[in-house]
């Protein structure tokens, strides 16, 4: 009986492999991209409660290939001869690691390889912990038919099989959707051209369109798009136009060899699936495979229009020049190489260009954005019709600003939605439109949008004051408490607790508690631990600092707070903030019926620490690195610190303080603690 001989690190298994992916879809593009590069013309992709098989009629290895290529962690890909006719395909794999996908997906994996002339498979078995814990290792290879699941494939003259067994995560009818949407859009295929098929429990995908081609209202194309087949691929286009805004933008592109476009939706909804994963990105792809799912990830936007963006770039030659423009996290381009990040800032530009036409556009049809039950209300039809056209593009912009606020997929309350209506008209019926018409179009910066908004809480003030003065007195009240527990150096954990359960929205200003269920989320808040149940009768107490449901959340949302000083604490790494999460996720999952089917991942965890903390070498009683907390993000483990939360919620609080103290319209909401801050 042969052998395979496996020489690499044992770590680098674990950080080549699982750590790289932290959910299924881009692990499994992985091993679909090795599929293709070996000439597949058809992958047959099968996923189980416990296992998942990823088979294809590839070329195959044969034993001393596996021997030089397959054992041979991160050797670089060599040019392969094409087989059954077909055209040379540049390859989507460069790195030669994209095999160890299957640790990120299950614990072991078997492998059965035929090549070309040969009459029967050859198959070894790889697990995970063996793996990593030797330098050196080896497996003994068998011979001879395949296994009664895979007969069919018997008569392959040549191919690839990986079953992946004793899987890290679950496979429900939601995930198996959601795998979908997102392979469809990891690759980018002409299947026709490469007679390249993917099918996924027996039904195939398509790999030159996405679910969100139906969505897309206003599209925008730069570099050598073809303006023909992107209209006959977007059938629900309003508008569609070529970039020409900077001819050096332009010629960037043309000059570069790269095309795509920039697409807007009617709602965000439109760009989420239904684990509400988010397509509202701009993506690179190369060679057919996606090469950065998130290219303007380091150029922030706050702007509300980004909710609504979605975007496709193909820059086959472009990356092909480059030395290896891959970062070895395999989260995208390395934006360290010049050329990338020019290519990241003419992007960039781009997308601003979009968010500018994309508001003109939008605003113009503005009111059919409205709820059906407000768009069909006589008299609000009545009061439009009456507006002069001044008074029609004021109501339009203001619109525009609270078109997230009104948005009738959103879980905002009706009333809301019809206070902000009704308010909106009162600023246009009792404030000149000339006061408004520099504001509105002189500039479009946050500074002078907010400035907008003051102009209409004026209006509102004049008539819901009291509401207004009650809803910024307990916000602000709400900020001094938290910095009073935090100055004081022997607060109990319990107040913090208490406090930030009340006050959610000082995490993130748009939670509020879910009052629609209130049962369940006394439940949670009164809980003092959950039990997580190891399957040997032993349980271990989980306790949590704060567990609740927002009403913009879909997921409980479990905070831990980590109040320290430089001594007098025990030391907690990285690995013991994972340990720890992963124990409350679990138990949390067994505890509560509603999330018995939920990934673990999906649950978001918050971790609240001192100012300080984190900083290796500071003597707190955390420190994390930079790459660690990049790794936490990419759990769904968030990162934050009690200075920065106070100091945004007086930011947010600030002008409005200032605004109402100048008119003294309310006086007792002068707020000298937030003064000069």
């Amino acid at each position: 009986m042969s052998s395979l001989k496996f020489s690499i690190a044992n770590n680098a298994v674990t950080h080549l492999g699982r750590n790289l992916y932290s959910t299924t879809p881009p692990a499994l593009a992985e091993l679909v991209a090795n599929s293709y590069d070996a000439y597949a013309t058809i992958v047959d992709i099968t996923l189980s409660d416990d296992s998942i098989s990823i088979v294809d009629n590839g070329k195959g290895l044969s034993l001393k290939e596996l021997e030089s290529k397959y054992a041979i962690i991160g050797s670089e890909k060599k040019y392969e001869e094409p087989i059954n006719d077909l055209d040379e395909r540049k390859p989507m794999g460069k790195k030669g690691i994209g095999k160890l996908a299957a640790f990120s997906l299950g614990n072991e994996y078997t492998v059965y390889s035929k090549c070309q002339g040969s009459d029967s498979w050859i198959s070894f078995n790889l697990k995970y912990r063996e793996m990593i814990s030797k330098e050196d290792y080896e497996v003994e290879i068998s011979e001879g038919s395949l296994p009664p699941e895979f007969s069919k494939y018997e008569s392959y003259s040549s191919g690839f099989i990986v079953k992946i067994t004793d899987t890290r995560r679950k496979t429900t009818v939601a995930t198996r959707k959601n795998i979908r949407n997102q392979l469809s859009r990891r690759f980018y295929i002409n299947q026709s051209k490469t007679d390249f098929k993917l099918n996924i429990d027996g039904e195939e995908l398509k790999l030159d369109s996405n679910e969100y081609y139906d969505k897309i209202e206003y599209l925008f194309y730069f570099g050598n798009e073809n303006r023909e087949n992107l209209e006959s691929k977007f059938t629900s286009l309003k508008h569609i136009e070529e970039y020409n805004d900077k001819e050096e933008i332009k010629s960037f592109f043309i000059d570069s060899d790269i095309c795509g476009w920039i697409g807007t939706t009617s709602k965000p909804k439109d760009l989420k699936d239904e684990e509400n994963s988010s397509f509202a990105n701009i993506i690179i792809l190369a060679n057919g495979k996606i090469a950065d799912e998130d290219i303007l990830k380091g150029k922030s936007n706050a702007r509300i229009a980004n909710n609504y963006i979605v975007g496709e770039v193909r820059a086959d030659t472009f990356i092909s020049t480059l030395d290896d423009p891959i970062t070895s996290s395999r989260q995208g381009l390395d934006d360290s190489i010049p050329a990338v990040e020019e290519l990241i800032d003419m992007l960039n530009k781009i997308r601003d260009y979009v968010i500018e036409r994309w508001g003109e556009l939008r605003r113009d049809n503005i009111v059919e954005s409205l709820p059906e039950r407000i768009k069909t209300n006589a008299s609000y039809q009545g009061w439009l019709s009456n507006l002069s056209n001044k008074q029609k593009e004021i109501n339009n912009r203001l619109l525009e600003l609270l078109s997230a606020r009104i948005d009738e997929e959103n879980d905002v309350d009706q009333q809301a939605v019809d206070s902000m209506l009704t308010s909106i008209a009162s600023v246009i019926n009792n404030i000149e439109s000339d006061d408004l018409i520099f504001t509105l179009y002189n500039d479009q910066d946050e500074k002078i949008q907010f400035e907008l908004l003051l102009k209409l809480m004026e209006n509102i003030a004049k008539t819901e004051d009291i509401n207004h003065a009650s809803l910024i007195k307990k916000r602000l009240s709400a900020i001094n408490k938290l910095e009073e527990l935090m100055s004081g150096t022997n607060t109990p954990e319990k107040l913090f607790e208490e406090h930030l359960s009340d006050n959610p929205w000082l995490i993130k200003p748009y939670w509020n508690i879910d009052r629609n269920n209130p049962t369940q989320t006394d439940y949670l808040r009164n809980q003092e631990y959950f039990r997580l149940d190891n399957g040997n009768e032993n349980f271990k107490r989980n306790f949590l600092d704060i567990s609740i449901r927002v009403a913009e959340e879909k997921y409980p949302i479990i905070i831990e707070l980590k109040k320290n000083s430089a001594v007098g604490y025990a030391k907690v790494s990285y690995p013991d903030i994972y340990s720890q999460v992963t124990n409350y996720r679990r138990a949390m999952i067994q505890k509560i019926p509603e999330l018995h089917e939920v990934d673990e991942k999906d649950i978001p965890v918050i971790f609240i620490l001192s100012e300080d903390t984190g900083l290796p070498g500071s003597g707190n009683s955390i420190e994390l690195s930079k790459d660690e907390i990049g790794m936490l993000a990419d759990m769904n483990i968030s990162i934050l610190k009690y200075n920065k939360i106070i100091a945004e919620a007086k930011k947010m609080y600030r002008e409005h303080i200032q605004y109402q103290k100048d008119i003294k319209l309310i006086p007792d909401l002068t707020c000298h603690e937030l003064e000069g801050r």
